[in-house]
């Protein structure tokens, strides 16, 4: 379920960030399904279950690219890179200062991008409150490591290791928790 919301998420900032435009219920739809689907054929091979990777929504928002015959060009690039040690140590060759830079690019724009789709709502009370809640506790609870020290193990291994899982179980709880302002 969080990776689904996170999925939505993405979804929703890639969308706004590259056609400016909110996704429709059908985009939704079809990418949450592509999404269940991919992870079910990579575990039926054994594999690991795949993520939506939130920093292609900065770089998405940055360059304003959403052709997908560029995206398989760089999937079948990224492809060649991992089954060709060759090729791979020709990426190796970028400079560290060059990721660096990059990253903090992208990053920065994911979380303007964030900001954004959080603005384009009414800053009411109501939403402040869920959302301010559920990012300081999520980022709260990762950054003081004895927190949830008082639970059991089993809790902390599934609610205390991701600041994202804490956050999103947050701002559901309080959307339905929080009574609805009138308009």
């Amino acid at each position: 379920a969080i990776n689904s919301i996170q999925a939505i998420g993405d979804f929703t900032a890639t969308t706004v960030g590259g056609l400016d435009r909110d996704p429709t219920d059908q985009e939704l739809q079809g990418g949450i399904i592509a999404y269940g689907f991919s992870n079910i054929l990579t575990a039926f091979f054994g594999g690991l279950p795949t993520a939506t990777y939130s920093q292609n929504v900065g770089i998405v928002t940055t360059n304003k690219v959403v052709n997908r015959v560029v995206f398989t060009m760089t999937g079948g690039f990224l492809l060649l890179a991992g089954l060709s040690p060759k090729f791979a140590a020709v990426l190796t060759t970028i400079p560290q200062c060059v990721l660096g830079g990059a990253t903090i690019t992208v990053f920065s724009t994911i979380a303007m991008t964030g900001m954004k789709l959080i603005a384009s709502q009414s800053l009411t009370a109501r939403n402040t409150t869920i959302v301010g809640l559920s990012a300081a506790l999520g980022v709260g609870v990762s950054q003081a490591s004895g927190a949830l020290a008082q639970f059991p193990e089993g809790f902390t291994m599934i609610f205390g290791k991701s600041p994202v899982v804490i956050a999103t179980l947050m701002a559901v709880l309080l959307n339905l928790i929080l009574p609805k302002e009138k308009a």
